[in-house]
């Protein structure tokens, strides 16, 4: 069990995010909670994840992990903005192009990327971009 917790910790991390985000939508707790717990994660995944990917030699889908934090990053982002402002202009059209983004980045995690744990990231996501855009739309 530790070794999967190990390997995948960044699905645990993500569906975090998400149940974290229907607690939210549930009126479970309020929306700091969320913001705080997400802006966290989201900070794990752009400054940390990146760093520790250019600068290890031995990894060879190093493209592939950089374009991948940004865009669950920016994922993650729209979230926050969303939660703190619903009605922000322009966020639904935002939340849209991010789904874009992240289902073709998805299929091109599914076919080139040799670990293939892009494509469960991205996958975390997509769930959450469905629930966001119902909460927005």
């Amino acid at each position: 069990m530790a070794t999967v917790i190990k390997k995948y910790y960044e699905a645990f991390m993500l569906l975090a995010v998400l149940v974290a985000f229907l607690l939210f939508r549930k009126e479970v707790f309020e929306a700091s909670v969320y913001l705080i717990g997400a802006a966290a994660i989201a900070l794990y995944f752009v400054p940390v994840r990146l760093i520790a990917a250019i600068t290890r030699i031995d990894t060879k889908q190093t493209g592939v992990q950089v374009t991948s934090s940004f865009i669950i990053a920016c994922i993650i982002g729209a979230s926050l903005v969303a939660v703190s402002d619903k009605n922000f202009p322009g966020l639904n059209t935002i939340v849209y192009g991010l789904a874009i983004i992240n289902i073709f980045f998805m299929i091109y995690s599914f076919f080139k990327d040799q670990e293939r744990k892009a494509f469960l990231l991205h996958f975390i996501m997509i769930i959450l971009i469905s629930w966001l855009l119902n909460f927005i739309g």
